[in-house]
């Protein structure tokens, strides 16, 4: 929620929807829809991350979260930057040094067609 607060994007969460219904996000408005009904509850933190990228990265239209939205470039890219948003606060908070990925992959719900770019996101947190 801090890193919505800091870059200016309103952060909308609601149990209001049926737990099958994706987040969502509004770059044109600096907005996202958080679900926190989801189905999935370990996947909510990674949506809302993915849901902020697509803001971040300044895409066009309505999007909607998907655990295989790989194949477009937006939402290749969303998957990308909201890495780079969760990643650097889970190291943050857990004091994490870059032993197994797999903790965080499980505690976030992370598809496994991420694993390498959570590895090499790591290694950048990490040493930066």
């Amino acid at each position: 929620m801090k890193y919505a607060y800091d870059h200016k994007i309103t952060v909308i969460l609601t149990n209001h929807f049926d737990s099958h219904t994706p987040s969502a996000s509004r770059p044109d408005t600096k907005t996202i829809v958080v679900n926190t009904n989801w189905h999935e509850e370990k996947e909510i933190p990674f949506q809302m991350a993915h849901e902020l990228g697509h803001v971040v990265n300044g895409d066009e239209g309505t999007l909607y979260y998907s655990s295989f939205s790989n194949k477009s470039k937006y939402e290749r890219a969303a998957n990308m930057t909201g890495l780079d948003i969760l990643i650097p606060i889970y190291v943050d908070v857990t004091g994490y040094t870059l032993n197994n990925v797999s903790p965080f992959m499980e505690q976030f719900g992370i598809p496994n067609y991420l694993l390498n770019a959570v590895i090499s996101r790591f290694k950048k947190c990490i040493s930066d």
